[in-house]
């Protein structure tokens, strides 16, 4: 007998909608589908973890970009290809239709930009239901380097089960606005208005800041706070006073967000994805020298230059950049290199 999972929001039904997507797909949409592709089914991204990298696509994608990208792709990574923002049986599908209505309405906020703070025009009960709704999400799925905690979680759940409705008008303002827990809770936002026109982005979710959680997705930088505490964070990997100079959001008013520059936030994108390099990089270094030792190598740090040989090949341009720096990849690319000496 299989018995479903009840939903992971209303905790009563069956949860059995298929593809729900944890990060809203219009947002999404705009960091991991193919270049020139609009629609779904047709993702092209890659998730770098510390110890691994993986690679995912859609199951529209053109098999001329999958060639380009993969080289030849067998039945068997068709079959266990798996994209990490779409799960079946998370929610019910009464439950996937409240979340698609609020997604709904704040996508209308993205034809709203200025050069200053700016009312994004929706008001800050859509958007805190809307941003928490991502963080929440994010959390329970546990494949995004950070969470909430279980009490946190469960305070998430218990709001948005209760305030979340089948249409925009009958969200409930006055009620959340006297409800003791959303008196804490607020939100900051800054944007870079049109960056994904011309920017690679992506969706990183703060490992080490909880007050604020701090995410960044598409062209938002969020920082969402269940205790109205922003102390902790000082600087955003080198966005700095635009931390301060943010509005907070609370139910009540209307949503303001701080627009922030392209270059700034380029810079910022450029940092984390040097700081997950470096991450990975001596990853990669303690593996060696922990080889070096296994193999009975002289002292406890494999020599530099075999260790360049590695990086060498684990960085040729001759493979296709959908299989560099997986963990069966850098494998590989250790007993190849290693293998020289052995024949020697």
């Amino acid at each position: 007998i299989c018995i479903m999972e009840k939903c992971k929001l209303c905790k009563v039904n069956d949860a059995n909608k298929k593809g729900s997507h944890i990060v809203p797909h219009f947002l999404l949409k705009r960091i991991d589908n193919a270049e020139g592709e609009h629609g779904r089914d047709r993702e092209l991204g890659f998730v770098i973890e510390e110890n691994d990298t993986k690679s995912y696509f859609g199951r529209s994608l053109q098999p001329e970009k999958l060639e380009e990208v993969f080289g030849e792709v067998s039945d068997e990574e068709i079959k266990k290809n798996e994209i990490p923002s779409v799960v079946d049986n998370i929610f019910c599908s009464s439950c996937e239709k409240r979340l698609s209505i609020i997604e709904a309405e704040y996508a209308k906020t993205l034809k709203n930009f200025s050069d200053s703070v700016y009312k994004s025009g929706c008001s800050t009960a859509v958007g805190l239901l809307f941003w928490m709704s991502v963080v929440w999400r994010m959390s329970i799925h546990k494949q995004y380097g950070t969470h909430l905690t279980s009490g946190e979680e469960e305070t998430c759940r218990s709001i948005l089960n209760r305030f979340l409705t089948h249409s925009i008008e009958s969200i409930d303002e006055e009620s959340m606005k006297s409800h003791k827990l959303l008196k804490r809770i607020s939100y900051k936002l800054m944007r870079a208005p049109n960056f994904t026109d011309n920017h690679t982005t992506l969706l990183f979710f703060h490992p080490l800041f909880r007050n604020p959680y701090s995410l960044l997705v598409d062209e938002y930088i969020l920082l969402f706070s269940l205790k109205g505490n922003y102390i902790q964070l000082k600087d955003f990997y080198g966005i700095k006073d635009e931390l301060s100079q943010s509005p907070i959001n609370k139910v009540g008013t209307e949503e303001k967000i701080l627009p922030i520059e392209k270059e700034k936030m380029e810079k910022a994108i450029l940092q984390i994805i040097d700081k997950v390099k470096d991450i990975k990089l001596s990853q990669i270094v303690k593996l060696l020298d922990e080889i070096h030792v296994s193999l009975g190598g002289e002292g406890s740090i494999m020599p530099g230059w075999i260790k360049q040989q590695i990086f060498d090949e684990i960085t040729s341009d001759e493979k296709k950049i959908g299989r560099k720096y997986s963990k069966n990849d850098i494998r590989e690319s250790i007993i190849k290199v290693l293998s020289q000496f052995v024949k020697q």
